[in-house]
This record gives C-alpha cells, sequence and structure tokens, in this order.
C-alpha cells in the first residue's frame, strides 16, 4: 500500500541532532564563521573569563572554534569540552592535540558536572535548540559547577529587542512551529532534533537570573548574535 506523505511541501525532515552534526562536521567551520559575528564572536569570549582561569567547561564545544582565544590568554588552561557529535570532536583533537583538554563525546543534559570545580563554564551557539524548561534546569546545574567569583558564558543566536519589536512573538512562533512539525512528521519528544528555537535577550537573563547567577549582562551583540555574561 502507498504511504502519503503529510509533510508539508518545501520543509526538510527534521534531523536528529548528533546526525545534523555529525554529517556537516566537515565544513561546519566554514559555515559558523559566515555567521554574523564570525570569529570576532568566539575569539572574544576569552576577553571576559576572569583573569585567574584555570579550569574551563565548555557545553557543546564542537569543533573547539571559541578555543583559539582562549588558548592563546591562558597557554596552560584545562577545558573539559561536552558534544554529541564525535566527528567534531576529532576535528578539535587534531587542531589541539597539544592541550590539555578532557573530550566527552555525550549530552550535556545528562552528565553530572559536578560541584564547583570549574572558574568557568561557556557554551556558543548551541542552546538555541532547547525549551525554556529544559534550559532552566541545565542553568542550575551549569551555576552549581562553577566555582565561586566564576562565569558562566553563553554565545548565542538570540532575538535582541535591539533588532525587533516583536522579539517575544517571534520566540512564540519558533517553538511553536516546531511542535507542529514535529507533530507533522511524526516524531516523539523522547528524542532531540535540530530547529533553532532562539529565545528573546530578555528572557534568557530571566532564565539566568532564577538558575541562581547574578550580574546578567550583555557584553556583546551583532544583530541576532548576542554574548551574555553571569556571575556566580
Amino acid at each position: 500500500m502507498e504511504t502519503k506523505d503529510i509533510r508539508t511541501p518545501g520543509v526538510q525532515p527534521l534531523e536528529e541532532m548528533s546526525d545534523f552534526f555529525n554529517t556537516r562536521a566537515g565544513h561546519y567551520n566554514t559555515v559558523h564563521l559566515g555567521h554574523v559575528g564570525g570569529m570576532e564572536s568566539k575569539q572574544i569570549i576569552a576577553s571576559f573569563l576572569p583573569g585567574h582561569t584555570k579550569t574551563v567547561i565548555d557545553f557543546g564545544i564542537g569543533t573547539g572554534l571559541e578555543l583559539e582565544g582562549i588558548f592563546e590568554r591562558f597557554p596552560h588552561v584545562e577545558v573539559t569540552g561536552l558534544d554529541i557529535a564525535e566527528n567534531m570532536l576529532q576535528l578539535l583533537r587534531e587542531t589541539y592535540s597539544d592541550k590539555n583538554i578532557h573530550l566527552h563525546c555525550t549530552n550535556y543534559f545528562e552528565v553530572d558536572f559536578g560541584i564547583e570545580l570549574y572558574d568557568a563554564a561557556i557554551s556558543v551557539m548551541t542552546l538555541h535548540h532547547y525549551t525554556h524548561e529544559v534550559k532552566a534546569g541545565l542553568y542550575k546545574r551549569i551555576r552549581n559547577c562553577i566555582k565561586p567569583k566564576g562565569v558562566y558564558i553563553e554565545c548565542d543566536y538570540m532575538l535582541s529587542e535591539c533588532e525587533h519589536e516583536n522579539a517575544r512573538e517571534m520566540e512564540d512562533f519558533y517553538f511553536s512551529e516546531y511542535e507542529r512539525l514535529k507533530n507533522e512528521q511524526g516524531l516523539t519528544d523522547d528524542r532531540q532534533y535540530h530547529y533553532d528555537t532562539p529565545c528573546t535577550v530578555k528572557h534568557q537573563i530571566k532564565m539566568l537570573l532564577e538558575a541562581g547567577f547574578t550580574d546578567v549582562v550583555e557584553v556583546w551583540r551583532r544583530e541576532n548574535t548576542v554574548i551574555l555574561m553571569a556571575g556566580t
């Protein structure tokens, strides 16, 4: 019997997150550096790290574009990196084989980060794929793994109120559209799929404050690429 295709015409099927990034590992750097903010958004992250930084945990480390600036400022820093795409981690290993890096191919939502182990935590272009509830829980765990006087730095795709008068409406649309596509394609909620669901900058700051961070501020922006810094 012929199966009817109920997907919306012109809409590509959603891919599982790990499959999406493993498949694109080879040209990930080229694509990402072509985004608004480019390499500047990666290199400038190092300037926001505390001067005493010796340990960093990087969520969704991928190919490690942000590490160039970090190792330039802190040559001996110890980096723990988490990512679901082994192909991307392999490229990172080849680039920084001489550095003190501990890489784990894992879902960072399923890992124990410990308590007050790191001077800084960072995430770069990774958390705009998840729901508010999922991110809120992660932020609390990130807060707990950072030492006193440490920082969390998030560089991501956000909907800036400076760029969009209807930023919150856009946020709601992206999330509703994601749910619509999952339902239309018969996908279940027990897996993670690649789809952009950016939040507004104000909403991001609110979630971080509610997770226990202090002094959450926007420190850099190029259109919808935004960097937030949160203290402990």
